[in-house]
């Protein structure tokens, strides 16, 4: 029974409210919490800061006095002899750092304060040691007056960690929020993208079809028949062409090592005309049918063998290889002028113009969809990246609103893409 009526008359424990904001809000109320911490720190701080302002004040009085003070007589001589030569280089040292003056925000005064203090301890157990038994009254104020400074510094340094430790925080979630205004931009970016590389590569293989089917359209032109007849025609020339090659080779061949061992004979003789007829005939064609006579003569003389049927029948007169070779030589130039001439022909061909449009733009276009292909591979992990960095971002943008002493909510936090 008890226990029912304490249960009906048991006042109920206020559920816990979290304060709302929304996405858009956030840059906004981080700026008022960063003022609210700046003036937190300002009021925090004000009290030292005044008792430090004051410290200093007594500081540089106290040091002042140091400069006129009298030593007590029951101090050792040696003692104070050291006092005295020490006293002027300690309160010159203590002048020149007490003559900064702590100014600005809290962090800037706190800085200069803090340096102050440093250098006037420093001092104190430096310079500052051999005085304490000369001017003990002196050494003792400043001991005093240095120990309330470092007192009222300790104090701002606990105020400047607390406030240090929200501005973090409040960086933190400005990161945060960042990030994922970043993540959403560059996801529009890439996706843009990757629409674009995926029509790029619709285009790009409509456009290899469409030059496909133009190559095999072409059998069907009014010119493929002579296309056809032209191309034949110029392998037979070809082939004439190379029939006839092998001709001038053979005799090119046959003369040139026939006309090697007469000029050797020719040497072995001293005929000096006979060498220079031979060895232009070696050098040029054109002067062979001129050095035939003196092959021939020693071929007659039984001076130069002749080997086999082809030399016989080439050199068993003065015209026969001259004659073989012109023959042969007019031959092939004019298989080449032919040839040409149905190469011009074939080349003039609507449908050979159009074959080789074709067959030019089709590399081109295959290489172009490779890289659209490739591009849009990118853009689909960049994609998967981000949609994964977007998660990490939210999950760490609310775990960083809920530290805050308030457990702020944001109530509509983008979608992820």
């Amino acid at each position: 029974m008890f226990k029912q009526l304490r249960d009906i008359f048991r006042r109920a424990e206020p559920e816990e409210e979290h304060p709302e904001l929304s996405f858009d809000g956030i840059p906004s109320w981080l700026d008022s919490r960063e003022e609210e911490i700046a003036r937190g720190l300002e009021a925090a701080t004000a009290s030292s800061r005044d008792a430090i302002s004051a410290t200093l004040v007594s500081l540089r009085e106290a040091v002042a006095r140091m400069e006129t003070a009298e030593t007590d007589d029951d101090t050792h001589p040696r003692l104070r002899d050291i006092s005295r030569k020490t006293l002027p280089g300690f309160t010159r040292s203590m002048s020149q750092i007490l003559s900064r003056e702590p100014s600005g925000d809290p962090e800037t005064f706190y800085a200069t304060a803090a340096e102050i203090l440093k250098g006037v301890l420093k001092t104190m157990k430096g310079q500052g040691k051999y005085l304490s038994s000369v001017y003990p009254g002196e050494v003792r104020e400043l001991r005093d007056a240095v120990r309330d400074l470092g007192r009222e510094v300790n104090a701002m340094t606990e105020a400047i960690g607390r406030a240090r430790e929200r501005r973090k925080q409040v960086e933190g979630v400005r990161e945060a929020y960042e990030a994922i205004v970043r993540i959403r931009d560059d996801y529009a970016a890439v996706s843009a993208n990757l629409r674009d590389q995926a029509a790029a590569i619709g285009e790009l293989e409509d456009a290899i079809r469409k030059a496909g089917e133009g190559l095999a359209a072409l059998r069907d032109h009014p010119d493929y028949a002579r296309k056809i007849e032209l191309e034949e025609r110029i392998r037979e020339i070809r082939a004439k062409e190379e029939m006839v090659g092998r001709e001038i080779g053979s005799l090119r061949s046959t003369a040139a090592h026939l006309l090697r061992k007469a000029g050797k004979v020719a040497e072995r003789s001293g005929d000096r005309a006979a060498v220079a007829a031979i060895s232009l005939a070696v050098e040029a064609e054109e002067g062979i049918e001129a050095a035939m006579p003196v092959v021939l003569d020693m071929v007659r003389r039984g001076d130069l063998a002749l080997k086999n049927q082809e030399e016989i029948r080439l050199f068993s007169d003065p015209e026969t290889l001259p004659a073989a070779l012109r023959d042969a030589i007019e031959r092939g130039r004019d298989l080449e002028m032919e040839r040409k001439k149905e190469e011009a022909a074939l080349a003039a061909l609507q449908v050979v113009v159009e074959e080789e449009r074709l067959r030019a733009a089709l590399p081109d276009l295959q290489k172009r969809r490779e890289v659209a292909i490739a591009a849009k591979a990118r853009a689909e992990t960049r994609l998967e990246s981000l949609r994964a960095e977007y998660a990490r971002e939210c999950e760490n943008l609310r775990s960083r609103m809920m530290g805050f002493e308030a457990r702020v909510t944001i109530v509509d936090l983008p979608p992820q893409p």
